[in-house]
């Protein structure tokens, strides 16, 4: 008589309704699919996103779906099998992965013992750093490098970072001193100063100092900043957009300074000043294969960077899923979750 191949099992936590999870068990993926990696994972940083797939609260289409409703985007691994058409140097590295870069129906995990994914969702690890310092990373990374390029493309020649003690504002600093391009970073305080001078940025404001529109006008002028990623919208933007350089674009990712409106006169229209929603996914970097793909080998190589780097507050295992997404972000960093067991 024939066996049955007995199918493996996993520990992951799966969307079970609007911002439920539960930990169980689901098959596990044994052999990869063509363009795709099979990663045992470490480590999970939960980011804004897997809170947002979680609340099912998203326009469809927003995220690529896994197979048995697994939750999360983010996390780091190592990879345990390619599949074909995937380049050798994938297979026995750490990886960081976010799961919404490329569309796929093969997709298994992220918070789960073992994750297929297609290969251009990752960037490989150096050797010698920490793994668990990139649990949440790629998602801020492949922002920021998605809106530098863009706005290289549509000709500015500088760059304001609205939120810059934040993750993806650190990364795209990060990115800017690498290939020298001016930036300007706004921070809240002076504590958010001293951190990113220490990440070598020369050009920090702090917001709502007696000089600051003075000091912002003058500098922007003087680096020709006209791009604007901003993270933080509301009554930010209000002190600024009366001083913005004629030609300037705002590229909007995020609103963390709350839900103040925007406010300004339409004169400014006639300088030039240009507003448009930012999206990763939106981008040619991520929406061109063959650009993302050397945009995943560019982070590669810079990552080592501590401008990348994703800071574990707290560590939670599976079974603590429900706690670590009450975990409120400190100034020292985000909730991760370790498979334990």
């Amino acid at each position: 008589m024939f066996q049955t191949k007995k199918q493996i099992k996993m520990k992951a936590i799966i969307i079970t309704g609007k911002g439920q999870v539960t930990v169980s068990e689901v098959p596990q993926p044994e052999k990869p699919d063509q363009g795709h990696i099979i990663i045992k994972m470490n480590t999970m940083g939960i980011n804004a996103g897997d809170k947002l797939l979680i609340s099912g609260n998203f326009s469809p289409g927003l995220f690529n779906q896994s197979q048995y409703d697994i939750a999360g985007v983010s996390g780091v691994g190592q990879v345990i099998a390619i599949g074909e058409g995937v380049l050798q140097k994938y297979l026995d590295k750490n990886v960081t992965v976010y799961r919404s870069l490329t569309a796929s129906n093969d997709i298994v995990g992220t918070w789960s013992e073992y994750v297929q994914l297609p290969y251009l969702q990752c960037a490989i690890l150096p050797d010698e750093v920490n793994p668990d310092d990139y649990a949440g990373s790629l998602v801020n990374i492949i922002t920021a490098y998605g809106a530098w390029k863009q706005t290289v493309k549509e000709g500015h020649k500088g760059i304001v970072i609205t939120a810059g003690n934040s993750d993806t504002g650190k990364a795209m600093l990060g990115i800017c001193l690498k290939t020298d391009f001016p930036v300007i970073s706004i921070v809240r305080n002076a504590e958010g100063k001293k951190e990113l001078e220490e990440l070598g940025a020369k050009h920090i404001l702090i917001q709502g100092t007696q000089d600051f529109q003075k000091e912002f006008a003058a500098l922007t002028i003087q680096l020709g900043a006209t791009a604007i990623f901003d993270g933080v919208g509301g009554a930010l933007l209000n002190e600024i957009i009366g001083v913005l350089p004629a030609g300037t674009t705002i590229y909007a990712y995020g609103f963390l300074g709350g839900g103040a409106p925007l406010s300004f006169h339409t004169s400014l229209l006639m300088n030039g000043i240009t507003i448009k929603g930012f999206s990763n996914f939106k981008t040619e970097t991520v929406q061109d294969p063959e650009q993302l793909a050397e945009a995943l080998t560019e982070i590669s190589e810079m990552i080592r960077m501590p401008h990348f780097r994703f800071k574990a507050a707290k560590k939670f295992s599976f079974e603590q899923i429900n706690e670590a997404l009450l975990f409120t972000p400190t100034n020292e960093g985000k909730a991760v979750l370790q498979i334990s067991g």
